[in-house]
């Protein structure tokens, strides 16, 4: 199971920033459980929702919304007080599921207002905080930093999107920061992934530093996204399968 899900992960290019592959990463030590399937259920209708927001080509989303309250409703009814059995010790499970009915029923308002972009504002804030539900499933350090990287990607796209400089500035800081743990793990003297990201990343920093439209560096920020994933499914592949070659 985990080779199939490996190969997933490794042709899995996203298109937005709600990151499915991340979710299949760490459910991938146990696909087969139902805190597996119904948190990549709802993250997958998440996922959807938010696409069709930033597409802007409808009048209305309600067939999406109506897919994730569907798989927000499975998901709270069977863990909204108690953790699956993988989280077990997390103290805050409560209160984080708490908060994420609330960001839901926020969501919910505002699409139904047709407020369609501060919508999938509040879905982006939502996705960047989904690796919040592993953190007491003993994640390891690697797994960790793709967390990490992941929800800054986001956030980034997030400060884009609402022109919000200073934060955008911090976090290609963040994302440099990032790269630089990336590294080691790619296991290559140079890598032309890591190379790319680097360029991406000032390229990211100076027009944001001397642009006003921010959000004219979307189209950046995803191919940056793209880049990391390219690089976490190499690692992985490494991981998984010593003896591959590039």
């Amino acid at each position: 199971m985990i080779t199939t899900i490996g190969l997933v992960i490794l042709m899995a290019i996203p298109s937005s920033a709600c990151d499915d592959t991340l979710v299949m990463l760490l459910t991938a030590q146990n696909p087969g459980s139902e805190f597996s399937r119904v948190i990549r259920s709802f993250n997958t209708d998440l996922t959807t929702l938010g696409l069709a927001l930033k597409a802007m080509e409808k009048n209305d989303y309600d067939a999406e919304l109506a897919k994730v309250m569907e798989s927000w409703l499975e998901f709270s009814k069977r863990y909204m007080t108690s953790p699956p059995p993988e989280a077990r010790n997390d103290l805050r499970w409560a209160a984080k599921t708490s908060e994420t009915a609330r960001s839901i029923g926020e969501i919910r308002r505002l699409v139904r207002d047709k407020l369609f972009m501060e919508a999938h504002d509040r879905i982006l804030e939502l996705n960047g905080k989904m690796g919040m539900f592993f953190e007491a499933f003993g994640v390891s350090d690697e797994k960790q930093l793709f967390i990490a990287t992941s929800a800054n990607l986001t956030e980034l796209e997030r400060a884009l999107l609402n022109n919000d400089k200073n934060n955008a500035a911090s976090l290609t800081r963040e994302l440099a920061a990032n790269l630089t743990s990336f590294k080691p793990l790619l296991k290559q003297v140079s890598d032309p992934g890591s190379e790319e990201a680097r360029k991406l990343i000032e390229e990211l920093a100076g027009e944001i530093a001397s642009n006003e439209n921010l959000p004219a560096l979307d189209a950046k920020q995803q191919r940056l996204k793209v880049v990391f994933e390219e690089m976490r499914s190499r690692i992985l592949l490494q991981e998984w399968f010593p003896g591959l070659q590039e």
